[in-house]
């Protein structure tokens, strides 16, 4: 799909990132998808689909590295770089920004991810990283085994 602020580049979208977020200087920026959530969004009575979606990182010239992301629902959408040190770095970043914005979506429409509240952009766990008793679900080990 190609809107008036998108273009097809190859097989990856150019696209007009939320003006007032845009720290990269471009006016442009590539989107290649590496990563969808599709979320319920309650609104007016309705359950729509909310979707979540996440560009290969990129770097930018002398200002680090750029991790865009796309929020879109109800026939709107917006597209925003977010920026770290490093590809990882603006990633994480990404998911931090999204947690943030779907948090205060979350005050207006009930979000919800399989049926709960916990929508996958925040932390992994309740468990604190800092308690050395914590069990890591992978190994099974604790951080002072």
């Amino acid at each position: 799909m190609t809107t008036p602020t998108e273009t097809l580049h190859g097989t990856v979208e150019m696209v007009r990132p939320q003006e007032a977020a845009n720290w990269t200087g471009m006016d442009l920026i590539p989107f290649e998808t590496i990563a969808e959530r599709f979320l319920d969004l309650e609104h007016e009575g309705q359950t729509a689909t909310l979707t979540v979606s996440f560009g290969k990182p990129f770097p930018i010239d002398g200002r680090g590295w750029s991790c865009p992301y796309r929020i879109s629902a109800l026939g709107r959408e917006h597209v925003t770089p977010a920026g770290g040190g490093d590809a990882i770095h603006a990633l994480q970043m990404a998911m931090h920004m999204v947690h943030n914005e779907l948090s205060i979506m979350s005050r207006h429409h009930k979000i919800t991810f399989l049926g709960t509240d916990d929508l996958g952009f925040g932390r992994a766990s309740s468990t604190s990283a800092a308690d050395p008793a914590a069990k890591c679900p992978v190994v099974g080990m604790s951080a002072s085994s």
